[in-house]
């Protein structure tokens, strides 16, 4: 595979309006392993764009030792980009990355297990519950959890709870994007598809640098406007982008 921090979008895969994007399998495993050397491939997506490309985790002896797309995944066609392919096994073995809970004792962090480290958690949140109600209860989460936790936070903080205190960073970042859909078209939701890239006559795009900030979007919008009766693609931004 070539090296996708030089270029960033790989090989180009060219196909004519109407036609499925080819699949392209890009694939990073950690030095000295190779492909016979992985015990299994577990199934997952890529979590740091809200791209959502579906990606399998290499394991062997227990660990994370490399990525790759899944050629079958309808948001990637087996495509990953730089952060997902190179990123991802190394924030696994990062060596600050926490492995055990921390508490705070004396004004320090220190190490303990999850049952001590919970149980604070709840007495804690008892003893507020009693005094002041469900109200002194906030969550503030990432962006970048899968709907089965986002559903379980909704379950602990809403129905459990009862807090109404509940956001997320893309208060901070994809709710101006909402907004905008909710003005325009009525629901804070995507109104279309990836898919429409295949068919459509023209792309346009207000503001949004894809190449740097979706980078396999923009290699689906590469090998479409590469291949026969492409798109038109209109750019309005305040910025020059690579767009």
């Amino acid at each position: 595979m070539t090296d996708r921090i030089a270029d960033i979008y790989g090989l180009r895969t060219p196909h004519a309006k109407g036609t499925v994007w080819p699949a392209r399998v890009d694939q990073y495993l950690d030095p000295g392993i190779e492909e016979r050397d992985v015990e299994s491939w577990v199934q997952s997506a890529c979590l740091l764009c809200s791209n959502g490309c579906g990606m399998d985790i290499a394991v062997k002896d227990g660990r994370m030792v490399g990525v790759r797309g899944r050629a079958t995944d309808v948001v990637n066609h087996g495509r990953l980009g730089p952060k997902g392919l190179y990123g991802s096994t190394r924030w696994a073995s990062a060596g600050d990355r926490l492995t055990r809970p921390l508490v705070r004792e004396g004004g320090r962090l220190v190490e303990t297990d999850w049952d001590t480290a919970m149980g604070r958690i709840v007495e804690k949140s008892r003893a507020l519950l009693e005094e002041k109600g469900p109200l002194s209860h906030g969550f503030y989460t990432s962006g970048q959890l899968f709907l089965e936790e986002y559903y379980t936070l909704a379950v602990i903080g809403k129905a459990g709870l009862g807090t109404p205190h509940m956001d997320g960073n893309t208060r901070l970042c994809t709710a101006t994007s909402a907004a905008a859909f909710k003005e325009s078209f009525g629901a804070d939701g995507q109104p279309g598809s990836y898919t429409d890239i295949e068919h459509c006559d023209a792309i346009f795009l207000y503001g949004h640098n894809m190449p740097e900030t979706q980078t396999v979007l923009w290699m689906r919008i590469l090998d479409r406007t590469r291949g026969d009766d492409p798109p038109r693609i209109v750019c309005v931004d305040p910025r020059r982008t690579l767009v």
